[in-house]
């Protein structure tokens, strides 16, 4: 009886999931409307072309729409469920809220996997694809990646500071350097208003480089080379995080956190995607929790307006206070399914007893 319960309760959940899938991925879609009908009328693209961007951009859509979904789904499936009074005659031949919840909760692990996949490989690759086509209307050659305000401290030999990387048109193993200034490990400055990085020679080329040496005065020594043992290509560092796999997130992250680089903003990136995805589990724990206790339909319709608002809220506000530097780039990830996890298991200990 527990198992055609537990199928039951999750065939009225899954087809509800699917149907808040795509309304999500509809209301998120709202901004971008105007922006493809841009291309339609401007750039003279075509509808086939205009579905590839739609295309394209679903994997972005699906990355909060399938974790924050299965509250949808959970909060109105059992509602309907407790309008029926199938909940009642449930719990009247001794199934108990706790079970119910377990076969909720595998779903809730399964959705997140799901996202995993969806977050940290589908989505990066079809990020590049979006941008890809969105460059071929105005650039006969997409543009060269660009890195703002770059510093790195380099073992054994300084710390380096540029404050534009731009790719190199030809050779991937090239970057055009763009206020420079490094500072020996003997305590000597090199500054210089352009240069080169070749990834192949693992070397700064600083031209019309100023030098300041210890107790000595300013001195032009013009082109200067100097070691810098990073081990990525030049072009592979400027690639967006956005377009990166959690894998190769992951390898430039270590390779910028062993050059000593700011790595804040992909620790964000890395654990965010991860955290996202394992939120379904987790707002399943919260919704099963509020909507096996729900008297009706009404208040789980209620539920899910009220637990969509906040979720949305504290998911907004934790990207707020990691850009604004009052939470770090981990806490900042977590925060969202922390706070709703304590929350959940504080309710699921209180009301399924």
């Amino acid at each position: 009886m527990l198992q055609r319960l537990a199928r039951y309760l999750l065939k009225e959940t899954s087809s509800l999931y699917l149907l808040g899938v795509a309304a999500l991925c509809l209301l998120l879609s709202i901004d971008f409307l105007t922006v493809w009908a841009r291309f339609l009328i401007e750039q003279n693209a075509s509808p086939v072309t205009v579905g590839r961007l739609m295309l394209f951009k679903l994997p972005w859509f699906l990355h909060l729409s399938l974790p924050v979904a299965v509250v949808f789904a959970v909060l109105l499936s059992t509602g309907r469920l407790a309008k029926d009074s199938e909940l009642k005659a449930a719990y009247a031949l001794g199934t108990t809220p706790l079970t119910m919840l377990v076969p909720l909760l595998v779903f809730g692990i399964g959705i997140s996997l799901l996202t995993l996949i969806n977050n940290g490989f589908v989505e990066p690759r079809a990020e590049e694809a979006y941008d890809s086509l969105v460059d071929s209307f105005f650039y006969a050659r997409p543009p060269n990646e660009v890195q703002m305000n770059v510093s790195y401290q380099i073992e054994e030999a300084g710390v380096y500071f540029a404050a534009r990387v731009r790719a190199n048109e030809e050779n991937r193993e090239l970057a055009q350097l763009s206020g420079i200034l490094v500072i020996a490990e003997d305590g000597a400055t090199f500054s210089a208003t352009h240069g080169e990085w070749n990834s192949e020679t693992r070397t700064w080329t600083l031209e019309d480089t100023e030098v300041t040496r210890p107790g000595e005065d300013p001195a032009n020594e013009g082109s200067v080379i100097l070691p810098f043992d990073l081990e990525a290509d030049a072009s592979e560092t400027l690639v967006r995080s956005e377009t990166l796999t959690l894998n190769a997130l992951r390898t430039r992250l270590r390779t910028v956190m062993l050059a000593g680089g700011e790595t804040r903003n992909l620790l964000f990136q890395f654990h965010r995607r991860i955290a996202d995805a394992l939120s379904a589990a987790i707002f399943v724990l919260i919704a099963g929790t509020l909507g096996l206790r729900v008297r009706g339909r009404a208040s789980g319709f209620a539920w899910t307006i009220v637990l969509l608002v906040s979720f949305w809220g504290v998911w907004t506000l934790a990207g707020n206070l990691f850009d604004t530097r009052v939470l770090g780039p981990i806490t900042a990830a977590w925060f969202t399914p922390g706070l709703v996890g304590i929350i959940g298991v504080t309710l699921a200990i209180g009301r399924l007893r």
